[in-house]
């Protein structure tokens, strides 16, 4: 059996705008899920829902070995779409317009040059959007579709990662 890292699983995402609100509607149903696991493994893990992204993904994610980001992404592909990502893989985001946020892979490299214990292993998770700029809690159904698949995928990830 491998060695029981601590993960944590972090839903990314505005709650109240619509498909923005992908990454915390499946980090509860995740959520949900690990809490009927009784294994030894589901102690090494955590799930929490995050409303900022950039620098502010650093503090959440420290003192974890592996961290898993879900989220919603625009590219212009079909609705729907899921993605598997790394940090350095992720487009540019459309939300760093000032000098007060930056990028993720910005954010990890500024928390590396200063020291702070960040996880060797980051996967991102992203489901294209269809809208992030209507005020809704509901998930358009492309984006509710898929949502299945990226729970189901993470929580694959997780028992093979622990195995």
């Amino acid at each position: 059996m491998a060695e029981n890292l601590k993960t944590i699983i972090i839903g990314l995402g505005n709650p109240i705008l619509r498909d923005d609100s992908v990454g915390p509607k499946a980090a509860r149903l995740i959520r949900e899920r690990l809490d009927s696991d009784v294994s030894p493994e589901r102690a090494c893990v955590s799930v929490s829902e995050v409303y900022a992204g950039g620098i502010r993904l650093l503090d959440k994610i420290s003192g974890y070995d592996r961290a898993i980001i879900i989220d919603s992404i625009v590219t212009g592909k079909a609705p729907g779409t899921v993605y598997r990502l790394t940090p350095e893989s992720l487009p540019q985001t459309r939300n760093c317009g000032s000098s007060h946020d930056m990028t993720f892979p910005m954010a990890l490299n500024m928390g590396h040059m200063l020291g702070m214990s960040l996880p060797s292993d980051i996967q991102i998770w992203a489901i294209e959007a269809k809208d992030v700029n209507s005020f809704g809690e509901e998930l358009s159904g492309e984006v509710e579709g898929a949502l299945p698949d990226i729970v189901n995928g993470v929580l694959t990830t997780i028992k093979r990662l622990s195995v």
